[in-house]
């Protein structure tokens, strides 16, 4: 069976999220701390960096909050 990483697991949460839905997450630690770790591990995720989001604590539990994609220039470079 294989093993799917937290990082993989978080992104496919969010990615099922509607514009304006947001996960609520427990704190294991210091929340500041988390939501860094949280904003990392996603920004690594080659093939989720399309998805905008916003990260938050609120109190003291961690809000996810889909906000739309990015969207890629038109034009050629």
């Amino acid at each position: 069976m294989k093993r799917i990483s937290k990082w993989t697991s978080l992104c496919e949460r969010i990615a099922k999220l509607q514009e304006g839905e947001s996960i609520v997450l427990e704190c294991e630690g210091d929340p500041t701390e988390e939501v860094r770790k949280i904003r990392s591990g996603l920004n690594r995720m080659a093939a989720f960096r399309s998805a905008r989001r916003t990260i938050r604590v609120v109190e003291g539990k961690i809000v996810i909050t889909r906000v739309g994609i990015w969207r890629r220039p038109s034009g050629r470079f």
